[in-house]
């Protein structure tokens, strides 16, 4: 934006005619959109990067229309994101977080998209997105219709993600952690079945305003990265779980393989089954307490009791003590995986 920066103050001081290079944070770019639109100035060009809006501005009164038209010869056309209908506004938005390039929250979206009850989303991501397009998203929307008895709000955002937006009363009123992973789970079966295709949710907590969305897809699309890493088995997640994943995948890969490496070194652990491997990833999720793992997996206690002392004798570590769990968990996350 240097560039558009030199470009202003060269036409300033060739012409004399008013014109103005902003810059202001995301946050606050409705407001200085309106207070330079109050004051007889008019946005010719706009530019969204990282945290930064930039625009240019003239004022319209002292530009003759043949030199208002020069201006787009050297600065990119670029239409109000205000002027769009709001689904194209409130689609843009969402396609900037995923992008990672992320722009401002439509104005006054609380007023334009009230809500009168809590809504829940649903992040859905394509684990084969090569097999179809974006625009083929749309034939999803009528088994969501069945699935839901209405019409929730469905934005295709690119061809690997999708939102889902449902009021709490399509789910029933339920809110609960695990009640909203059942849905989840409902929905990723229905998904599978009837459309024939692989694709991860992410359900996020009920949210009570719009402007909220945004943070809660960001925690999805990270969570999302960090099953792919550490969980690519698995399909469904409530946006407030695997936080040693969504920690390790946020981690620069020199810092990863060097944490590896010294885990490592520091124990030696033999291959496990898948049998081991589920044992131990639900006496972890159960917060080591081996009566709720026994009846998670539809174990009698003493049996239980057998594998993890079978455990103990190969690795050297109790997984039933909490420092060598954590030293378990955290070497078959960032060796096995």
């Amino acid at each position: 934006m240097e560039k558009w920066k030199r470009d202003v103050e060269h036409i300033r001081q060739a012409t004399n005619l008013p014109i103005e290079y902003v810059q202001v944070s995301q946050t606050e770019t409705a407001q200085a959109q309106q207070d330079w639109l109050k004051n007889g100035w008019e946005q010719v060009a706009l530019h969204s990067s990282n945290d930064v809006m930039t625009f240019i501005l003239i004022e319209t009164a002292s530009w003759h229309t043949s030199a208002r038209a020069l201006l787009d010869l050297i600065f990119p056309h670029v239409d109000d994101p205000a002027t769009l209908p709001l689904p194209k506004q409130i689609s843009n938005w969402l396609l900037s977080i995923v992008s990672g390039s992320p722009v401002a929250i439509p104005a006054q979206l609380e007023a334009k998209w009230p809500w009168k009850e809590a809504r829940v989303s649903f992040l859905l991501e394509r684990c084969r997105p090569d097999r179809k397009g974006k625009g083929e998203w749309d034939s999803l929307q009528p088994l969501l219709h069945d699935f839901f008895e209405g019409v929730p709000d469905f934005i295709p955002l690119t061809q690997t993600h999708a939102l889902l937006i449902v009021p709490v009363s399509m789910l029933d009123h339920q809110k609960t952690a695990s009640e909203l992973l059942e849905w989840a789970s409902g929905l990723h079966d229905l998904i599978s079945m009837e459309w024939m295709e692989s694709v991860r949710l992410v359900v996020g907590s009920p949210l009570t305003s719009p402007l909220a969305l945004g943070d809660t897809l960001l925690r999805q699309l990270s969570l999302a990265r960090a099953l792919q890493s550490y969980r690519p088995q698995m399909m469904v997640a409530g946006d407030w779980s695997y936080p040693l994943e969504r920690w390790a995948a946020s981690l620069p890969k020199e810092i990863a393989a060097a944490i590896a490496n010294e885990l490592a070194a520091a124990i030696t652990i033999p291959h496990m089954t898948d049998e081991q491997l589920e044992t131990l990833d639900t006496l972890f999720a159960r917060q080591l307490n081996v009566s709720d793992t026994a009846r998670q997996l539809f174990l009698h206690r003493n049996t239980l009791l057998y594998r993890l002392d079978k455990l103990t004798e190969q690795t050297g570590l109790d997984p039933r003590l909490f420092p060598d769990a954590v030293m378990l968990q955290l070497y078959l996350l960032f060796r096995q995986n």
